[in-house]
């Protein structure tokens, strides 16, 4: 007899790309989220080279 409540499995690749998604949006909420604070200085501080422009 055939079980038709069986959850289909889903790949390792869709996992993957769940969890990179999800690993770019918590990126994306931290770097707007610093830049709306003003802690800019913070934010780009670990890039070299990095310059910020103030148009306030």
């Amino acid at each position: 007899m055939d079980d038709t409540n069986d959850i289909p499995e889903i790949s390792a690749a869709w996992n993957a790309s769940l969890l990179a998604f999800i690993v770019f949006l918590a990126v994306m909420l931290y770097v707007f989220g610093t830049a709306m604070c003003g802690g800019t200085d913070q934010l780009i501080g670990s890039i070299p080279h990095a310059s910020m422009v103030n148009v306030r």
